[in-house]
């Protein structure tokens, strides 16, 4: 077989050329420090590294989202904080209002001093973040929640949660809406709250209920304490079935009487049963004289309804009962006194939700902060596994560096001699 001179040049440029171009391939990896310079070099490689580079940069956008979570938890956390301080503050004064020896010009005096801290109050329910969007408007950020006409307080925000995808699975509320903070009873409470009808003519005082059997007084949604006369009494009582529904019960009178304390205690039934309440009467209940014992509830049981306990409704009429005279009246007085415990036990109430809802913020920026030392970790791995499939290994590539630069050599030298070969050199 003849070989003719034009092939054996070709065949060693040929071979020149692509030891030259697998060369320049070496040289573009170490410069650029990437193992492939296009996705045709390794298609696997290629697709794993967008995967990767897409799950890096949703991470990184948890992250993000983590951090602005937590600034407006901590926002809220410090509204809280200013919350409870003021609320004991407002009870600390409750207990003043509660001493007997008090002038109606104290009362008014105090009652000022409760004005006071009622639109301090409203001003953190109405305040701002960062951003300057109403934190506890609920999604209306806009809106201002709150709103005082001069006689009550009424909220104008909505109840839907602000959500922020802290991560793949999981969305977290960043702030919580007025009624949750202001409004609600803490779930799972066992609370009620007392009150007596304005037209009583008596000094009867009612205290805070006492549960003496909670499994008997689960159930119990409200009372009506009926004095018929000096000696007897009815209850009117409406507990919740299993159905849901309420049942009304209304006990035959029965006959009480009042010790040298002039101390009255109450055990309410319910129909035939023991309700696991008992009433604490002070003072002297006259013929006709009501009071009422109402469930104060977290959700609507039933045909029972939330409770709405609103903390400025619940001050702005104390202080208007505080701006009234009483003194030299011992029916004024008893009236005050009942409206006044009243108002302690929807405070107590609103304090116990408050530190409540501060422990659930706390609660969610705990999990923010397990959450990023998991994004931290992941962050942490997606590079790493980046690295694998993208970076250049210098070592290697080093050594295929001398391999081609040899091999080129090699190819440049046998080219030499092929052009330095004599025809007959070749036929020979």
């Amino acid at each position: 077989m003849r070989i003719s001179t034009n092939l054996y040049f070709q065949t060693g440029l040929n071979s020149i050329g692509r030891q030259q171009n697998q060369l320049m391939e070496i040289f573009q990896q170490i410069g650029s420090g990437k193992r492939s310079l296009t996705p045709a070099d390794d298609p696997l490689a290629a697709a794993q590294s967008i995967t990767l580079a897409q799950a890096q940069s949703m991470n990184k956008r948890f992250a993000e989202n983590r951090h602005v979570a937590t600034r407006m938890l901590g926002e809220e956390e410090n509204i809280l904080n200013s919350l409870t301080s003021q609320v004991r503050d407002v009870k600390t004064r409750l207990v003043e209002v509660g001493n007997g020896t008090l002038s109606d010009a104290d009362r008014a005096t105090l009652a000022n001093v409760l004005r006071d801290s009622m639109e301090s109050l409203l001003g953190l329910a109405n305040s701002k973040d960062a951003s300057g969007q109403y934190l506890f408007s609920g999604s209306q950020g806009n809106v201002a929640p709150y709103v005082y006409d001069g006689t009550s307080v009424t909220y104008h925000g909505d109840q839907v949660e602000r959500l922020v995808q802290v991560d793949q699975t999981r969305q977290l509320p960043t702030s919580n809406h007025g009624v949750d903070v202001f409004s609600r009873v803490t779930p799972g409470a066992n609370s009620f709250i007392t009150s007596a009808a304005s037209s009583n003519g008596g000094t009867g005082i009612i205290a805070q209920p006492s549960i003496v059997n909670p499994k008997a007084a689960q159930n119990m949604v409200s009372f009506e304490v009926r004095f018929i006369d000096e000696t007897t009494y009815e209850v009117e009582a409406n507990y919740l079935e299993a159905d849901g529904s309420i049942t009304n019960v209304v006990s035959p009178a029965q006959a009480y009487t009042v010790n040298e304390k002039g101390e009255t205690i109450i055990n309410l039934p319910a129909g035939t049963d023991d309700s696991g309440i008992s009433i604490f009467f002070g003072g002297k209940p006259a013929a006709g004289d009501t009071f009422n014992v109402e469930r104060a509830s977290a959700t609507a049981r039933g045909d029972y309804p939330q409770t709405d306990v609103n903390l400025f409704n619940t001050l702005s009429d104390l202080i208007n009962v505080l701006e009234q005279p009483s003194s030299g009246d011992p029916v004024a007085q008893a009236a005050l006194r009942n409206q006044l415990n009243g108002a302690m036990q929807r405070l107590d109430i609103n304090y116990d939700n408050i530190l409540t809802v501060r422990a659930s913020v706390g609660g969610r920026m705990n999990e923010i902060s397990a959450l990023n030392d998991n994004g931290t970790l992941q962050a942490l791995h997606l590079s790493k596994e980046l690295i694998r499939i993208e970076d250049l290994d210098y070592y290697t590539a080093s050594s295929q560096l001398e391999q081609r630069s040899a091999a080129l050599e090699a190819a440049v030298l046998a080219f030499k001699k092929i052009q330095g070969a004599s025809l007959l050199a070749m036929k020979a």
